[in-house]
């Protein structure tokens, strides 16, 4: 009896995390990371103390942060992050997202599979009720049906898809999804099984329901082909001030 192949080593995997005033979080991103996972923490110009607090989680299993500094703007940020990283799986972390402690295991598992770019982690709101969590589950399913995740559920690709596609668009908004875009052409992007936990500051300052209208609205708009640009103003106006990462659906 033939013995059936070895299924291909796990590719080297980074990590990168685009930051603006996210000194209270950022910490608790990095040390979720995969012990061994490089990570790469690229800051748009904070005025408060991340990069001390990304230096100072440099205590968890595997080499320390790389601290980069970009002008801000998160496809900017992410794809200057990209540049720097030298795994040939490249996982994107929101700043004030914690992954699920088999993070590693679920990108090997999923970048095996024949025919997958990628993958990203479904999302659980780390509280805010049972509306977040329903509009979670909505964001789940939209993003397994239509292959769109967005940036708070930690998309992965294989890093010479990502280089073959161009990486993120150079746009202000939409980046997310619209890299997925992008990725669907060659290959299929799978969920993983367990969830990323979100952090829920972005549904904060206009409440929950304004802001799932909100994040639908952009989506609708962006996917019926209104230029990002365009999309970006109305979107910043009205979550200008809250910290974090930058605006981005």
């Amino acid at each position: 009896m033939e013995r059936a192949p070895a299924p291909p080593p796990a590719p080297p995997l980074s990590v990168v995390i685009p930051t603006l005033n996210a000194g209270r979080t950022v910490a608790a991103a990095i040390r979720s990371v995969p012990a061994g996972a490089e990570v790469i923490v690229v800051d748009g110009g904070s005025a408060d103390d991340t990069l001390k607090a990304a230096a100072d989680a440099g205590d968890r299993p595997g080499p320390p942060p790389r601290l980069l500094v970009t002008p801000p703007g998160r496809a900017v940020q992410l794809n200057r992050g990209a540049a720097a990283a030298s795994g040939e799986a490249l996982l994107f972390l929101h700043a004030d997202c914690v992954l699920p402690g088999n993070a590693g295991e679920e990108v090997r598992r999923i970048l095996r599979a024949p025919g997958v770019v990628g993958g990203f982690f479904p999302q659980r709101p780390a509280g805010g009720g049972a509306l977040l969590e329903f509009l979670a589950a909505g964001a789940n399913r939209r993003a397994e049906w239509l292959s769109l995740p967005y940036g708070d559920q930690a998309m992965f690709v294989r890093r010479e898809a990502f280089l073959r596609v161009g990486g993120f668009p150079g746009v202000p908004i939409m980046e997310d999804p619209g890299l997925a875009r992008r990725l669907r052409g060659l290959g299929h992007l799978r969920p993983a099984a367990a969830p990323v936990t979100i952090g829920i500051g972005h549904w904060r300052r206009l409440g929950v329901a304004l802001t799932g209208i909100l994040d639908l609205a952009t989506l609708l708009a962006w996917l019926l082909g209104v230029p990002p640009g365009r999309i970006a103003p109305i979107y910043g106006r009205l979550h200008r001030g809250r910290k974090g990462t930058t605006p981005s659906a």
